[in-house]
């Protein structure tokens, strides 16, 4: 049997706290990368009744946010995976007859993080020394959901989340922001 020296020892703890402090910041980091969504809507409001919707203003598409993505591409491929999402549901896109009607607002502000690095020094009890600074987007979509008869504001889903400079506008990426913000739409019956 050999005997493991103090300075060995001392090495292996340092570098298991190391380990420890990357995967931590790597959770951290990756949670801060998901989707968080807040939802508000009246427990009143039977959402069964809802079967088919239309765009808030004069069932015309309108799309509140930055100028780069007031594009008809985007317009388009937001609207489409919108009427996917709501066909999941049993709620059918109608202009003539709606339940209710749908606004679309999207928020986008720059933000910055600090990356830090670990040291490349073996012996260093500093496990992370240099620091990157990183520019991201932090993005909000809001939809709102308004009942056609009364007027009232039915549902509001508000989705955050963080992405990269030059966001990816797939038509698959769209669906996965718009699938988090209606994930609980419509809430279930009390």
């Amino acid at each position: 049997m050999t005997k493991i020296s103090c300075r060995q020892r001392s090495y292996k703890y340092i570098r298991s706290m190391k380990q420890l402090l990357i995967f931590l910041t790597t959770a951290i980091i990756m949670a801060g990368c998901a989707v968080k969504v807040r939802n508000v809507y009246d427990p009143k409001i039977e959402f069964k009744r809802y079967k088919n919707f239309c765009w808030l203003e004069s069932c015309e598409f309108t799309f509140k946010g930055p100028d780069y993505l007031n594009d008809s591409l985007v317009k388009a491929r937001m609207q489409r995976v919108i009427k996917k999402e709501m066909k999941k549901r049993g709620i059918n896109f109608n202009s003539d007859t709606p339940d209710f009607l749908m606004d679309v607002q999207v928020v986008v502000e720059t933000d910055t993080a600090f990356l830090y690095h670990r040291s490349d020094e073996v012996y260093s009890f500093i496990p992370f020394t240099k620091a990157e600074q990183v520019f991201m987007l932090k993005g909000t979509l809001i939809i709102d959901i308004i009942d056609k008869k009364t007027g009232k504001m039915a549902w509001r889903s508000v989705a955050v989340s963080y992405f990269d400079l030059y966001p990816d506008l797939s038509e698959e990426s769209l669906g996965k922001g718009v699938a988090a913000a209606l994930k609980n739409f419509p809430p279930a019956a009390k």
